[in-house]
């Protein structure tokens, strides 16, 4: 049985300050040595947001694009970061979200990184039986000490890298914090584990609903009429990662403490020899306005 695929956002972050607890705790114990990520860190970090817009790909299949659309499901993502092991200023380190709308199951991710105890930057000197993405900039938070400049993220779902900008400074759960913006232009989803979760292709007969009943403009569904009879059966999907996100970070341990974030996947079918028609699973910030979606098998 397939399940609905939706485009998650994650708006404002609950429990978070259990990172900062852990922390702030190992670092006043021994400052002189913990300046640098502990060998026996395991923290939850659950994550409480709204799926903004989705469709049921199940009620799509049976023509019902009335009850396939969605508004302001509930969405919730358990991330669990834990040090696995460690060679003296390196750790290995999993990153593992597991993300639910309504209750439901719809991604799974485990990412596992080499970092740098002491800056979380990716590091080259680990075991070599150690088996690690290759990623550049800060993966699982920010490091102790934590600057007022622009730092380099990584983005696991392109593989790729967006700066990491610092805006502001302000107060956020009762501590001085500083506050950092990251932007990611549409880039396509390279990950495995992601697109696993995805639809590879989408039938022709779905798409024909999307033409006549789907929430398109008129120069969308002459796009799409016309791209149709070029399109294999089913047509194959590829997709691109868009999004904001702003981090309140406490700056002596590296611990965010509050993130908001507005994410957009969009699916691409394409022709041989003609343009790429685009539509949207699309989440944003409550005061914004849902994008248009297309349909998930």
């Amino acid at each position: 049985m397939q399940r609905p695929n939706i485009l998650r956002t994650c708006a404002l972050v609950v429990g978070v300050l259990l990172i900062a607890g852990a922390f702030l705790t190992a670092f006043w114990i021994t400052p002189t040595y913990v300046a640098r990520l502990p060998d026996n860190v395991d923290v939850q970090r659950p994550l409480a947001g709204t799926f903004k817009t989705l469709l049921d790909g199940q009620a799509l299949a049976q023509g019902s694009l009335a009850t396939a659309l969605k508004h302001d499901v509930p969405l919730a993502v358990d991330r669990q970061v834990k040090v696995l092991k460690t060679s003296g200023n390196t750790a290995l380190v999993s990153d593992a979200r597991t993300t639910t709308a309504a209750g439901t199951k719809v991604e799974q991710t485990t990412w596992q990184y080499a970092v740098d105890r002491r800056n979380l930057e990716p590091s080259s000197h680990h075991p070599s039986n150690w088996s690690v993405v290759d990623a550049h900039g800060l993966t699982i938070s920010f490091p102790f000490g934590a600057k007022k400049e622009t730092y380099t993220g990584w983005v696991p779902e392109t593989a790729t890298t967006t700066p990491v900008t610092y805006a502001r400074s302000e107060q956020r759960s009762g501590l001085q914090t500083y506050v950092y913006q990251a932007t990611v232009t549409p880039t396509r989803i390279t990950d495995s584990q992601v697109l696993a979760g995805l639809p590879k292709a989408l039938p022709q007969s779905e798409l024909k609903l999307l033409v006549q009943f789907g929430p398109l403009t008129p120069d969308q569904q002459q796009k799409l009429t016309a791209l149709l009879p070029t399109l294999g059966d089913p047509a194959p999907l590829s997709y691109t990662l868009q999004g904001s996100d702003t981090f309140w970070v406490e700056p002596e341990t590296g611990a965010v403490l509050d993130v908001q974030r507005s994410q957009q996947r969009t699916a691409a079918v394409t022709a041989p020899t003609a343009p790429s028609s685009h539509c949207s699973r699309s989440s944003t910030p409550t005061t914004g306005r849902p994008r248009r979606p297309c349909p998930t098998p």
